[in-house]
């Protein structure tokens, strides 16, 4: 009977290491990135990283847990701007109308300046049939926003198919 020669002992210290390395493997790539979080921040956690946190859960595979999380944090936070505009903004890719005429509501009486909360307004208004609103807030957008070239060609667009 022939002897173990190293080529033996070599693979079968391999598998025993691989063996060993997965039993102590996470189970779940989210509790790779949770621990390294919990690393990387070794503060309380903000309404802010709550926030990026919800966005990365609605980026992944679970985007309802995400919106889920966004729509707590706006509840206990409604003057927060970013948990608005985003739930706004998610709303309107869904086609929620309303929800976006509400959530671009507040956000317009958070930042008055912004721009951008007309040009979506102006969208909801014009998909829920109310054109002399939708035409105002879609002016007002080209009126105070010189920059966002992408938008204001589509605000233009949806100002054209306003009728008279």
């Amino acid at each position: 009977m022939a002897g173990f020669s190293t080529k033996h002992y070599l693979a079968i210290g391999i598998t025993v290491a691989l063996i060993v390395l997965f039993m102590f493997a996470p189970r779940h790539a989210g509790d790779v990135v949770a621990s390294a979080e919990e690393v990387a921040n070794n503060e309380p956690p903000t309404v802010e990283n709550q926030i990026d946190s919800a966005l990365a859960i609605i980026a992944s595979e679970s985007p309802m847990q995400g919106i889920l999380l966004l729509r707590q944090i706006a509840e206990e936070n409604p003057s927060n701007f970013r948990a608005q505009y985003h739930l706004g903004r998610f709303s309107a890719q869904t086609n929620q109308w309303e929800k976006v005429v509400e959530r671009f509501d507040i956000v317009q009486k958070i930042d008055p300046e912004f721009a951008e909360s007309n040009y979506w307004l102006g969208m909801a208004k014009l998909n829920l049939g109310k054109t002399v609103e939708a035409r105002a807030h879609l002016q007002a957008f080209l009126e105070m926003d010189q920059n966002n070239s992408e938008l204001r060609e589509e605000a233009q667009t949806m100002l054209n198919q306003i009728p008279n």
